[in-house]
């Protein structure tokens, strides 16, 4: 058994027979993958060995932990395990970071339905998507994009093609949401300085059947069902089946939008040591085509903030399709094995007009940037680990250590230089057909193959003092081929990332903690374009300490963590010749985080936190015309330095509870000079929700209560702003049985 799981990491339908070994013959430098994939199978199968031998010594006594209420509804939960923070299974209050969670229960109290729209809820997180973007970017401590906040399914990263990423976004399959603030890059590879979001999904479950379901209707013709079932077969399998579907006209003609979402499971489980699990997700879109509103004079004329200026027919289509297998299998009390293996398909496609500027002399807008993009990217890959529970010295150790092995295929296809422009009347808007002089067709192909080794370890010197530590080597190679002239160009990066802490536990109560982490940004999003390989991959590093405690008389946790984050080789323009770019720029921020989350009373909870950071460009010079102009001490786009989050429930009857949140983000800079200030908003939801019986209710909710305007990002360098939702009414029915 333990020999087919170090076997399993690269079984597709691809490859349904093939060995580890001989997966790769078909692959491009066909000697050196074999070399080095022997090289694993013979490292895990010492590693078995080991493990073995190790699970033949005495086991340590056990340690009964009682942990304390947490307040319902909160994002706190110190004393839950989570493999977010580590892969060590250490509770919050033991982990040397900053971690939230959000569980299925928050997110039905709040009647959130989209992922990222529960994670700005959290410290310091916020919303930076665009359609561009696939909707979905975040921003974290002063770093904003997929190239900076990483996104995974259950652990697992989801590779980034051209800065995009269209999946995961309903809620409705998830348990709960993960937000590990910071570098995570030893965890997790490239792409994680500002934070790493852990979305987890619903497993199958053996103890009992649950089906749930829920209809929502609501504002602009919104609608909005789910089904789901999970629990046992027999004696050895259990299932879990979640879909979902929503569609809305929008509040504009473009920002109408449809789609739906599956998450199925098929876990056998013959013993209480061994699992299997096969899962199947993914999500099909045709996604707003809302771009933005054109700015007057630098502000927003309200007779245009429910216009489209969008093209006729325009395209935003996704279809995401992600294929699990996964094996844990526990040999002794102290010794566990895991193994997964992946395959996620992403299909998408872009047709329309993205960019609007307004022309004061005439009154009109002028559109360009007639853009046709498709993206036809592949990521498979295998990640395998043990952890050991054992003794040095007679102080308690649990490691964890196992290497990781994928590849990325991405076919870009673009109509560039994306010509084409028209003049519309926005009063008069006629919106006119797709214009391009370039025919769309297959421009580059891009390869990534990657091979991981990590480490992460927990040694309790004392009880009250424990020491965490983790180390990561990567070797990312990239391919690069320009289809239209054959050019190919390659490129090797062998970062090397680890962090190191400490938490001392002062007493049942109150913990403290120190880290220092080190990460690296991947160019453009893992996939970079052909001129980008020759740059060296960003390097970002990371100073945190923080208090974590609980206050029991009001069944509540807090916490506080203060840091400073430098991330070197950013791009910047070379001083001598203004048309190479060169990555020997600099950022920095430095900020405090605050979360609060208690049920002072009965029947009310309070879940509330507030960001505070200082972001800039240390050392960067950007073109701006035909001078190079220096950006040092300004502040990087779309980062907000004041953030904060409240939500407060209260049930003021037997079958009532009410609720209310705000949401504050400050102002932002929607250039790099600068100029352009995207202004801070402040958000207010309510919901009102009744009792039906013990297992079903109905909930009245608003969002965006006061009707503000206000502006997400700003695209097209500031000359637009992406607006967000106005007033939103839902009615919401749940049943559970």
């Amino acid at each position: 058994m333990v020999i087919k799981v170090c076997r399993i990491f690269h079984l597709s339908k691809r490859f349904p027979k093939e060995t580890t070994a001989d997966v790769y013959l078909a692959r491009p430098n066909e000697e050196h993958m074999k070399t080095k994939l022997t090289s694993v199978a013979i490292a895990c199968s010492s590693l078995v060995m080991s493990l073995q031998t190790f699970a033949q010594a005495p086991s340590l006594a056990p340690v009964q932990v009682t942990a304390p209420a947490m307040a319902p509804n909160s994002s706190l939960g110190l004393d839950v395990p989570s493999n977010t923070g580590s892969r060590l299974g250490l509770t919050l209050r033991e982990t040397p970071a900053s971690v939230s969670s959000v569980s299925s229960a928050d997110l039905e109290e709040r009647n959130i339905n989209r992922l990222q729209d529960a994670v700005k809820r959290t410290p310091g997180m916020t919303d930076s998507g665009s359609p561009g973007n696939g909707g979905t970017g975040l921003s974290a401590r002063g770093f904003s994009g997929h190239s900076s906040v990483s996104q995974m399914i259950d652990g697992t990263r989801l590779i980034v093609a051209s800065g995009t990423q269209t999946f995961p976004t309903s809620t409705w399959p998830y348990e709960s949401i993960e937000v590990l603030r910071g570098p995570a890059s030893v965890l997790y590879g490239e792409g994680n300085i500002g934070a790493a979001v852990n979305y987890i999904t619903k497993q199958p479950s053996r103890d009992r059947h649950q089906h749930e379901g829920f209809l929502t209707v609501g504002s602009y013709g919104t609608t909005l069902a789910g089904v789901g079932s999970r629990g046992p077969i027999n004696e050895v399998l259990s299932y879990s089946a979640y879909l979902s579907g929503e569609k809305s006209n929008g509040v504009r003609t473009d920002s109408a939008y449809l789609s739906k979402n599956y998450a199925l499971a098929l876990a056998v489980q013959p013993n209480s040591k061994f699992r299997f699990t096969l899962s199947a997700d993914g999500a099909k879109a045709d996604s707003s085509r809302y771009f933005g509103t054109p700015l007057v004079d630098g502000r927003l004329d309200q007779r245009f903030k429910n216009i489209g200026f969008n093209i006729a027919e325009p395209i935003v289509n996704f279809d995401d399709q992600w294929l699990r297998a996964k094996i844990e299998y526990k040999i002794t009390d102290n010794v566990k094995l895991r193994n997964e293996t992946y395959l996620l398909t992403s299909k998408r496609q872009w047709r329309n007009s993205e960019s609007y500027t307004y022309v004061p002399s005439t009154g009109l807008v002028n559109r360009s940037g007639y853009l046709e993009i498709l993206h036809d990217l592949k990521q498979s890959g295998n990640r395998f680990d043990a952890t050991v529970d054992g003794a040095i010295a007679g102080m308690q150790n649990r490691l964890t250590a196992g290497f990781e092995v994928s590849r990325a295929d991405m076919q870009h296809t673009n109509n560039a230089p994306f010509l084409g422009a028209s003049t519309v009347n926005p009063f008069n808007f006629a919106p006119g057909l797709f214009l391009s002089t370039v025919a769309t067709t297959p421009r580059s192909q891009v390869n990534q193959n990657s091979t991981a080794f990590f480490a992460e370890n927990a040694l309790d010197i004392t009880p009250k003092w424990k020491l965490i530590a983790g180390l990561r080597t990567d070797r990312i190679a990239l391919e690069s081929m320009t289809l239209q002239t054959g050019v190919t160009r390659n490129k090797t990066y062998s970062p090397v990332t680890g962090r190191l802490g400490v938490v001392w536990k002062t007493s049942d109560e109150l913990s403290v903690y120190g880290q220092y982490a080190t990460g690296i940004d991947p160019l453009n999003g893992s996939l970079p374009n052909l001129g980008n390989l020759s740059e060296k991959l960003t390097r970002g590093t990371q100073i945190e300490i923080g208090v974590k405690g609980s206050v029991p008389s009001l069944r509540g946790e807090w916490t506080a963590s203060a840091y400073r984050i430098q991330k070197t080789d950013i791009l910047s323009r070379d001083p001598v010749n203004q048309n190479v770019t060169q990555q020997i720029g600099q950022q920095s921020s430095t900020g405090i985080e605050l979360a609060l989350a208690m049920a002072p009373a009965r029947g009310w909870n309070v879940d509330t936190n507030l960001s505070i950071l200082r972001a800039r460009f240390d050392k960067f010079n950007e073109l701006s015309g035909a001078a190079l102009v220096s950006r040092d001490g300004n502040k990087p786009v779309n980062v907000a330095e004041v953030t904060a989050n409240l939500w407060t429930g209260y049930r003021f009857a037997p079958k009532w509870q009410a609720g209310v949140g705000v949401q504050y983000v400050g102002e932002r800079a929607a250039n790099n000079a600068n100029t352009l200030i995207i202004p801070g908003y402040s958000t207010v939801d309510a919901l009102l929700r009744y009792e039906v019986s013990r297992n079903s209710n109905l909930a009245l909710s608003v969002s965006n209560l006061a009707n503000k305007v206000y502006a997400l990002s700003a695209p097209n360098g500031g000359s637009q702003w992406l607006l967000g939702s106005p007033r939103t009414v839902m009615l919401t029915a749940r049943a559970k049985f």
